[in-house]
């Protein structure tokens, strides 16, 4: 049976707290959602960043137990014009991006079992999280228009089909390898613009979308134009992820919004 553990319960950013809460023999597997993931506001707190996204890793190591760590697109510059594979060079735009870099990099060069997975445009029909789709079935069904970003392409994935793979990944004893990058997204691609669209279908609404060019839209930090992951690595894994759309579709009618 799993333990989880939210921030107020355990910050991993602090080393002694690690160490007393997460002991070798208590625990055979240690997964680590644990992320500071507000984008902008990392360009002004770099120190909270690299606390929980690069220091707390390297700690969560140091307990000896097996890890599977959750990682991004963003450790990626976004002028690829093909799917992003596992060994890819890494070149992360910003700060976000380059905390968890580091974070990939204080595991990659432990001796520690385990897996990074990356992941991209991660959301939940679960109310109270905080995603680009919940944002959009507020603003869709409040606004007579909206403009979204038309040039960032990833794939959406729906946070329960990621669990449902770490469930999987660890049944398939991935924690007890030597660590080892996979990528995990829901298939194809889209922009924010082409997801928001897909939303709009399936809800119902009669918002007007307007594309905007990412250099016009309000950001502190700079994000990829194209950072889709190859998921090559889940073949041996016999990991089938579903689409995006299906995916979408789902989340939509969990969350009682689908039209009728």
């Amino acid at each position: 049976m799993g333990l989880g553990f939210d921030r107020h319960e355990l910050n991993i950013a602090d080393q002694n707290a690690v160490i007393q809460k997460l002991r070798p023999g208590v625990f055979d597997c240690i997964i680590n959602c644990a992320a500071y993931t507000a984008v902008d506001d990392a360009e002004d707190h770099s120190r909270d960043a690299i606390a929980v996204n690069a220091a707390a890793p390297k700690y969560l190591t140091d307990t000896g137990i097996p890890i599977m760590h959750i990682s991004t697109d963003y450790v990626f510059d976004g002028r690829a014009r093909q799917p992003y594979e596992v060994d890819s060079q890494t070149a992360p735009l910003s700060v976000y991006g380059r905390s968890k870099q580091m974070g990939e990099a204080a595991l990659l060069t432990s001796k520690a079992c385990g897996c990074i997975i990356r992941t991209s445009r991660l959301y939940s029909p679960t109310a109270g999280t905080r995603s680009f789709f919940q944002t959009m079935l507020q603003l869709l069904s409040e606004r007579q228009s909206l403009g979204v970003v038309s040039d960032q392409f990833s794939a959406p994935t729906l946070a329960e089909d990621l669990a449902d793979a770490l469930v999987e990944l660890y049944l398939q004893g991935a924690h007890l390898r030597s660590m080892q990058v996979l990528h995990f997204t829901n298939t194809g691609e889209t922009s924010w613009l082409g997801f928001a669209s897909a939303i709009q279908e399936r809800i119902g609404t009669t918002c007007k979308l307007e594309a905007i060019p990412a250099v016009q839209y309000p950001a502190k930090a700079r994000r990829p134009h194209y950072s889709v992951l190859s998921l090559q690595s889940l073949q041996a894994w016999r990991i089938k992820p579903r689409s995006w759309q299906d995916a979408l579709t789902e989340a939509c009618v969990q969350c009682g919004r689908i039209k009728s």
